[in-house]
């Protein structure tokens, strides 16, 4: 009976022993725990059960461009020293920030207007009248992507007046590049754009909402120093630039950019592809204010620049393709 007893114990110790250290009994052999919710890494191994992690994502919205509204001024023929000698010049560009090293594309003036906008002069070399293109710009670029627009021309008689000059002697189609695509002077909807600067003078008063996204404005002849002084030029450009920067939509982390079509006629200067500045082959070197909110008075920004620039700079702020010659990565861009 002894002997029975011992043999029971015995066994009843090895079946409490045998259950020792298992952590699912009721797992096959070579099967791995599913992994738990955490856990860095699943188990691949063959016949296992494994739990896909999911964490937990945020989704972030597109941020929107670094100025909600941008404002471009082009003057008329004046040379970078002419420039800064002109008395109100001189005191626009010590109140604001201004290019040192900035060059025309060509002369004369139409060409330069529509590199700003097109990326090229294609091919023209004159003021020609009736010498239209037809390809993409940046106008049309940004209607695409949904980016609103608007040319303000000075002393312009009507919306999408597509004759070369006004009654008034005043308006020349040669300082508004946008009649000179015919993707904008076929449509309607996008000829419409091309304003009187009269109509701008209410809405800069107004919520930044009721402005375009994008702000061209070109003075009359006289007032963009073509057929009058600098320093009428100047006197008015002064009064301009105080009734931007006093908008809801230039506070508003707003962009003007000012510059000139081209320097003085004898000056050829210009921007080679690689960023170098050429003694010909360009429009001649000429002034460029930046202003902007944040920026200190009298910031220079000296690396070589030109319209393309200006036209990159555009781009990239609203995201849209660059344009022939902006597209060059070795241009620098405006602030």
């Amino acid at each position: 009976m002894r002997k029975r007893l011992l043999a029971l114990a015995s066994f009843l110790i090895i079946s409490l022993l045998s259950g020792c250290g298992t952590t699912n009994s009721s797992l096959p052999a070579n099967t791995v725990p599913t992994t738990t919710p955490g856990s860095s890494t699943a188990s691949s191994a063959p016949g296992s059960k494994t739990t896909s992690i999911h964490p937990t994502t945020t989704t972030t919205a597109s941020p929107g461009p670094k100025h909600p509204h941008i404002f471009v001024i082009v003057m008329e023929n004046l040379g970078y020293r002419a420039a800064i000698s002109t008395p109100e010049l001189y005191a626009l560009t010590h109140s604001w920030a201004y290019a040192t090293n900035y060059y025309a594309t060509t002369h004369p003036s139409l060409p330069n207007y529509l590199s700003l906008i097109g990326g090229s002069t294609f091919g023209i070399s004159s003021d020609c009248v009736s010498c239209f293109v037809n390809t993409a710009n940046l106008p049309t670029e940004l209607s695409q992507k949904g980016v609103t627009w608007t040319a303000y021309m000075e002393s312009i008689p009507s919306d999408c007046y597509l004759s070369p000059y006004a009654p008034s002697g005043l308006y020349a189609g040669k300082h508004d590049p946008f009649v000179y695509f015919d993707n904008i002077r076929s449509s309607n909807a996008l000829c419409a754009n091309i304003q009187p600067l009269t109509k701008l003078t209410s809405l800069l008063a107004s919520p930044s909402a009721n402005l375009s996204s994008f702000v061209w404005i070109t003075p009359n002849i006289c007032n963009d120093g073509h057929n009058c002084s600098a320093s009428t030029a100047g006197a008015w450009l002064t009064k301009m630039v105080g009734q931007i920067v006093s908008s809801n939509a230039w506070k508003e982390n707003g962009a003007l950019y000012v510059t000139w079509d081209e320097g003085n006629g004898g000056d050829y200067r210009g921007l080679s592809t690689t960023g170098s500045i050429t003694s010909t082959g360009g429009g001649g070197h000429v002034l460029t204010l930046a202003i902007e909110p944040g920026i200190p008075s009298g910031t220079q920004l000296s690396q070589p620049m030109n319209h393309y620039s200006l036209l990159k700079t555009i781009e990239s702020n609203f995201g849209v393709t660059e344009l022939g010659l902006s597209a060059n990565p070795n241009l620098a861009t405006l602030p």
